[in-house]
């Protein structure tokens, strides 16, 4: 949680999450979205990798529309849904990890909430560049993903990055969960909507989030280059997040 621009840490690892809310499996609608939608998102962001992201979108909306033609059971959008098997244990717990994260930084009333995995490796001006940004960026229903992640990088048809490396990703797109910031109203927006439809059990947190700023119509950035590295994804990843929280308990 980001107050008075200062960092107040919580912690959250597999000995203190809360349990979360499952739906059926079975269902049709994914937090409230239908699976054609969240579908298209998704495959806008997986063709955003070959074509500039207003071509990919471009692509997902014909598909999308298409989808509603011809047999019922196409997947034209759908197809980049993962299988509706439910996730292993392990899984679950960073689903509820995430979710109990998120539920601390609003109840600490903040303007920002940052949350990082423990594989977040910063950059050394990371925390210096988040203190000022945070007083300038609009803190209304916004997500900023400060993370690289799946090889998903800014497309030319993306708009240039400002002086903090943001640029607008348009549908609002997850780059993975590794170190992300949400405005407080968003979070709050989520966390009803967790509440309300329960968190599916075979969708990873990247994906939930996604369907949520759908849901939310939130405003999502990127940043490039990003200040935080997946270091579980290039190899770097050595995490010290557990011996410092030991050291600071």
């Amino acid at each position: 949680m980001i107050q008075e621009n200062k960092l107040k840490v919580e912690w959250v690892t597999e000995s203190n999450f809360d349990l979360v809310k499952r739906p059926l499996i079975n269902s049709k609608r994914i937090l409230g979205i239908s699976e054609k939608k969240l579908g298209m998102d998704l495959g806008i962001s997986s063709r955003s990798l070959v074509f500039t992201r207003r071509k990919a979108r471009l692509q997902g909306y014909i598909l999308f529309f298409r989808s509603f033609i011809g047999r019922k059971n196409n997947t034209y959008t759908t197809g980049s849904l993962p299988p509706k098997t439910q996730l292993p244990i392990s899984w679950q717990e960073v689903q509820c990890m995430h979710v109990t994260a998120l539920k601390k930084g609003i109840a600490s009333e903040s303007k920002w909430i940052l949350i990082l995995e423990d594989d977040a490796v910063p950059t050394k001006e990371a925390f210096d560049l988040i203190e000022d940004f945070t007083k300038n960026i609009n803190t209304l229903n916004t997500w900023v993903n400060l993370n690289s992640g799946a090889g998903l990088m800014r497309t030319k048809s993306d708009s240039e990055p400002d002086m903090y490396g943001l640029f607008k990703v348009k549908p609002a797109s997850t780059r993975c969960a590794v170190a992300y910031m949400v405005s407080r109203d968003l979070g709050l927006k989520m966390n009803d909507i967790i509440d309300k439809h329960g968190v599916p059990n075979w969708l990873p947190i990247d994906l939930i989030y996604q369907a949520l700023l759908r849901k939310c119509k939130a405003t999502a950035y990127w940043q490039d280059p990003p200040i935080f590295i997946q270091g579980s994804e290039n190899g770097s990843y050595k995490s010290t997040f557990e011996v410092i929280r030991r050291s600071l308990n």
